[in-house]
């Protein structure tokens, strides 16, 4: 009885180890989605983050005067990111999708569920407004799944945010882990879930719980927010989804597709998708006719930062 006792912990302790690993580094696809890839149209820039590392960013610029970064979900790159881009670029937006830390071939950092992303996040957007031409623009973002959770964090922190959409984001680190379990590995989250979140923090220092979107959504209040979400529990619970309305201001546009999946509301109603996400920044990001130039908020050790594009 001991021996099998000792083989069956054996076993999930390896199984959740080997989980945790591949949840660190999950494979990333070129997922365009059947759009065109418009890295050629694309300037490359490179991001400083910190002293001695940097992201890559793929900037589209446009005839509007807003900028809108995109941020891109877990286990993707910014190629994802160009099916939004594609119909934003339409109404002429400036259009800046990085490669987070987590998803880049070289010196990957482990996916932290909202530390690295965040700060590859806040680099972004202290890399824009270093840049002459944008510093005084107004800023919007756009996020899906774990980089729509990130948008929200960040956006809650720099005022210089004049709007965010969010698909698909998670109320928090801890849910977001046990739905994983509960989901996708059709196991149950307890004691997996704590178990994984361990073992994540022990390989990169970091709980991938620790992010508290709600808090986050709470503390951007009433600035334009337009948050889509699945109805269909694939991913994440509905009580997730549940959350993240409840926490809403009064004033933000919430969109539940009932029959989407995680993400899949483009998939399953493109038209309509494009043309709410397209209302709503061209409601909200255009500034109001003789506003004066909006405050960067800029963080002064960014302010040093100089424009660097790199060739693609």
């Amino acid at each position: 009885m001991r021996a099998a006792l000792v083989l069956a912990l054996t076993s999930l302790l390896l199984f959740l180890a080997g989980s945790a690993w591949l949840a660190l580094y999950p494979g990333v696809p070129r997922d365009l989605g059947g759009v065109a890839d418009l890295d050629g149209a694309a300037a490359k820039v490179r991001i400083p983050v910190g002293e001695d590392d940097h992201l890559d960013g793929w900037l589209l610029r446009g005839s509007r005067s807003g900028v809108i970064v995109l941020l891109h979900g877990y286990g993707r790159d910014h190629h994802r990111e160009w099916r939004y881009a594609q119909f934003l670029r339409r109404d002429g937006w400036t259009v800046l999708a990085p490669d987070l830390r987590s998803s880049r071939r070289a010196h990957r950092k482990p996916t932290t569920l909202g530390f690295w992303e965040l700060s590859d996040a806040r680099a972004t957007l202290d890399w824009l407004r270093a840049q002459p031409e944008f510093r005084s623009r107004r800023v919007g973002l756009f996020g899906e799944s774990l980089g729509g959770s990130v948008a929200l964090a960040l956006a809650a922190e720099r005022p210089d945010v004049a709007a965010v959409v969010v698909d698909s984001p998670f109320a928090d680190g801890a849910a977001a882990v046990a739905d994983a379990f509960r989901y996708e590995a059709h196991v149950p989250p307890w004691p997996a879930a704590p178990i994984a979140r361990v073992l994540a923090r022990a390989v990169t220092g970091h709980d991938p719980g620790a992010l508290d979107v709600i808090a986050a959504e709470r503390t951007y209040g009433s600035r334009p927010l337009l948050l889509i979400q699945s109805g269909i529990e694939d991913r994440f619970g509905l009580a997730q989804v549940e959350r993240l309305e409840q926490a809403a201001d009064s004033s933000a546009t919430l969109w539940r597709v009932a029959d989407a999946g995680h993400n899949h509301a483009w998939i399953a109603h493109r038209a309509e998708y494009e043309r709410r996400v397209r209302a709503f920044f061209l409601a909200h990001l255009l500034p109001p006719p003789g506003a004066p130039p909006r405050a960067s908020h800029l963080p002064r050790h960014a302010a040093r930062r100089t424009h660097e594009e790199v060739p693609a």
